[in-house]
């Protein structure tokens, strides 16, 4: 008997996956921009880090995503970008990457960290966030761009001057 139970915990201890066989899942935080961030430029840069993570190339076209499961390895992968659903960007770098010739409005951006064979892992490790970009008004004399004061607070502080100013202007006038 206590050579069976020897045994049994024997096979167990074998057949359980020891904590460096197991890899942890990848964490990815991003620096910059920020949720909900206002960029005055045509481009903006992802700073990004991703923990527990190892960025490699691809051997998978990204036509065959998610068809090539055997290229995968436990810690592994690169990252996707999207923004705005336009196509994706595939990066194989830690470093940060630039979009550029952004239109001026509300943007959504996705990052993921995936898989070799492009795929997602489960759970997805993906980040969405929101940016609006607003242009600069065009330089009138050398001294760069510069944002547009007309903002609706602004304009309606504005507004409210000029109705003020009329009303004093047209009591003076009247003495």
């Amino acid at each position: 008997m206590r050579r069976l139970i020897t045994a049994i915990l024997a096979v167990l201890l074998l057949a359980w996956p020891s904590a460096s066989a197991v890899a942890a899942a990848p964490v990815l935080s991003v620096a910059t921009p920020a949720d909900g961030a206002i960029i005055s430029d045509s481009s903006f840069t992802v700073t990004f880090h991703v923990a527990n993570f190892q960025i490699v190339q691809s051997t998978v076209p990204l036509a065959e995503a998610g068809k090539h499961p055997e290229v995968n390895r436990p810690g592994e992968g690169h990252l996707h970008f999207i923004l705005d659903l336009q196509p994706l960007v595939t990066w194989y770098q830690d470093t940060p990457y630039t979009f550029t010739n952004v239109a001026p409005g509300e943007h959504q951006l996705m990052i993921e960290v995936v898989e070799n064979d492009h795929s997602s892992f489960n759970p997805r490790v993906m980040r969405m966030i929101r940016i609006t970009e607003t242009p600069l008004m065009p330089a009138t004399g050398g001294g760069g761009g510069q944002r547009s004061p007309l903002t609706p607070i602004g304009l309606g502080v504005a507004m409210f001057l000029l109705a003020f100013g009329t009303l004093l202007w047209g009591r003076r006038s009247r003495y």
